[in-house]
């Protein structure tokens, strides 16, 4: 298995290729396809060589290019609990810049329990946690080896001390045994 980050424009976008299958974890801003494309290149990747896409959360900056993945083949897992955050990020985008739509027909639609077994599907070890703090309908890609891909959960030494849900958040992480962790934004961390 090997992990890149293939972000832009200030936010971080993952690559998981676990040989026989490639895991996206999060996706860029609308209209941004071909910057997506081009920092798959060190990792010798090419869009159409992606299999799957989860995204943290549904925040423009890591959903936005959603259905432009779709539309080239890449199967969308979306976790049901996500769900109704979708019209609300859409109807913020399409105020605001030229976005596609998601069309909601054509997922693969799971709950966060039976992460664990589409996920060995794949050849990955692990499981999808809810982990709200940011937004609602947060959730961490949590890898047996450690891996925490986390989206915009704040980093623990900058949670406020009444902040009960993200540090309940860091808690499950620990507790499953996370050892280096992925955020949407900034540098890979060790815990």
């Amino acid at each position: 298995m090997k992990i890149f980050n293939v972000g832009y424009k200030s936010s971080n976008y993952y690559l998981i290729d676990a040989d026989q299958y490639c895991l996206a974890i999060d996706i860029g801003w609308p209209g941004t396809i071909n910057d997506y494309g081009r920092q798959l290149r060190p990792a010798g990747k090419r869009v159409q060589e992606i299999n799957y896409l989860i995204v943290t959360h549904f925040h423009v900056d890591h959903a936005g290019l959603v259905q432009e993945l779709k539309d080239k083949g890449v199967k969308f897992i979306l976790f049901d609990m996500q769900i109704q955050s979708i019209a609300q990020m859409e109807a913020v985008i399409q105020k605001k810049m030229s976005y596609k739509p998601i069309n909601l027909e054509d997922n693969i639609i799971i709950t966060l329990s039976e992460s664990r077994k589409v996920l060995q599907s794949i050849g990955l070890s692990g499981e999808v946690i809810h982990t709200p703090g940011h937004s609602g309908d947060s959730i961490s890609v949590f890898l047996d080896s450690g891996d925490a891909f986390i989206g915009d959960l704040r980093p623990e030494n900058q949670i406020m001390e009444d902040d009960i849900v993200s540090k309940n958040s860091w808690l499950k992480l620990k507790e499953l045994g996370a050892k280096r962790v992925n955020p949407g934004h900034g540098h890979s961390f060790e815990v």
